[in-house]
């Protein structure tokens, strides 16, 4: 299982002013731990509390569409295209990026085990959008449009252009190349799939975008380029189990849920660093700071009161950004907590070759990529204790689909148990709702005309 080392958090070694003495925490909080616990477990079944995530790991019925439909598609397509934003693509950027070979995409089909390459497109800037296009054949893309609401302005517009141009390439035939996960019911992408005929994947009920990688948003494309879903939902069933454990001693993602709790409210810790050091992990940062951000920041409590929660998650990879934000975090404000991650056993083992023996740099000859980069960690780790400033370091065994999606899911349930502790909703976020509304209304969607007159107001005043 992964482990988490919080020593480098403790006031043992940062101090009283910057740490926290987390065995008399742990002790104080236990009781509310193992409630938040036991409620979040007691809850995910029910409809409208957004904890059915809590179940993706045992929905056997999705893992044996999405196989059967990858069976069927197999050696079809050249490419995977991915149409999402948010959580609709992040979680499926990370996981890919972990567990393909790196640099997936510039490897030959033979390399590659004849499956296809795949792209996110997770923006939607019109050169990026176009430039994309210009190098995929669409006529051997499978296009999978993910948007549980299917009226997300930016993944719809991406899909009514690629529609249109894969339309006009293949006639009817175009249906075949399209492959929509949304909602069971309803919604726009909904009322198009069945119209049109396209297959179709679904979005649970009660399942928000950062916590659906474990779903057909994340399965599927998983299984189009040939990873082990069977793996993925094993390591999440494992560390689910893991984590229904409600004594904070031995629950890590109670651990570091409340060590971050507590270094905010109460040591003025408000930004949450994730270091990888891990080129393969570096979006896992990325999926992160959406899943801390959305869940956390929130204008009221649950009790209605305003409180302008969140610490701010900044992302980061080691050993690069040691060269790139390292110097603000060892000599400026001490207001961060920095979790890295450590890779035990690398799939690779790199020796760095015995040459330039007569110079300074003599002494890496002999010596491994693999040391260099831990050793990497394990000072930074440690030049940051001598500045007094937090760290919590988790640890994954190796890269594979196990570890990796117990990593994502611990992540997950730490961040449920944090929420829980703030007191806040971290299952909506109405602030990025209102971002929405006013982007309908400045494309003239129908029922927004009044908001696009009081928008027109404002934006001359600002």
């Amino acid at each position: 299982m992964l482990k988490l080392n919080y020593k480098c958090a403790d006031s043992s070694v940062v101090g009283e002013s910057n740490g926290l003495d987390i065995q008399k925490e742990f002790d104080n909080y236990k009781d509310r731990i193992a409630e938040i616990i036991t409620n979040l477990n007691g809850n995910k079944d029910k409809r409208g509390q957004g904890l059915q995530w809590m179940n993706l790991g045992y929905s056997e019925e999705t893992v044996w569409y999405v196989k059967e439909y990858a069976a069927l598609v197999e050696n079809r397509f050249e490419n995977i295209l991915v149409l999402g934003i948010g959580g609709s693509a992040l979680g499926g950027l990370a996981v890919t990026e972990a567990l393909l070979k790196p640099y997936w995409n510039l490897l030959s089909s033979e390399q590659r085990n004849n499956f296809p390459r795949i792209f996110f497109l997770d923006n939607i800037d019109p050169d990026g959008i176009v430039g994309l296009l210009d190098v995929l054949d669409l006529s051997k893309t499978l296009v999978n449009v993910i948007t549980k609401s299917g009226s997300t302005a930016e993944t719809m517009s991406q899909f009514m252009i690629i529609k249109d141009r894969l339309e006009k390439e293949l006639g009817d035939d175009y249906r075949k190349n399209i492959v929509a996960t949304t909602d069971k019911n309803i919604g726009v992408l909904r009322q198009i799939a069945e119209q049109e005929g396209y297959k179709t994947f679904v979005v649970p009920d009660d399942v928000g975008g950062r916590f659906s990688v474990f779903s057909a948003v994340g399965l599927l494309p998983f299984a189009l380029v040939g990873l082990d879903i069977d793996e993925i939902v094993r390591g999440v069933k494992d560390m689910d189990l893991a984590l229904k454990n409600t004594d904070i001693h031995e629950n890590i993602a109670a651990q570091n849920a409340l060590i971050h709790y507590l270094l905010d409210t109460q040591k003025g810790k408000k930004i949450s660093v994730m270091m990888p050091y891990s080129s393969r992990l570096k979006y896992v940062s990325d999926w992160y700071v959406q899943l801390w951000a959305e869940s956390l920041g929130k204008e009221k409590n649950l009790d209605g009161e305003y409180v302008n929660n969140g610490p701010t998650p900044i992302k980061a990879v080691g050993a690069t950004d040691q060269h790139s934000q390292i110097q603000l975090y060892n000599e400026g404000p001490n207001d961060k907590i920095i979790n890295f991650i450590r890779v035990e056993e690398f799939d690779t083992n790199l020796e760095i070759p015995k040459i330039f023996e007569y110079t300074g740099i003599g002494y890496l000859g002999g010596k491994t990529i693999n040391d260099l980069i831990n050793a990497e960690a394990d000072a930074t780790r440690v030049t940051l204790a001598d500045y007094n400033k937090p760290t919590v370091t988790i640890s994954i065994p190796k890269i594979n689909g196990y570890y990796v999606a117990q990593l994502l899911y611990m992540l997950e349930v730490q961040t449920a148990i944090a929420g829980a502790l703030y007191n806040i909703n971290a299952f909506d976020q109405p602030g990025v709702e209102q971002a929405k509304n006013y982007t309908y209304a400045l494309m003239g969607r129908v029922g927004y005309e009044e908001s696009a007159h009081i928008l027109h107001e404002k934006m001359v005043a600002v």
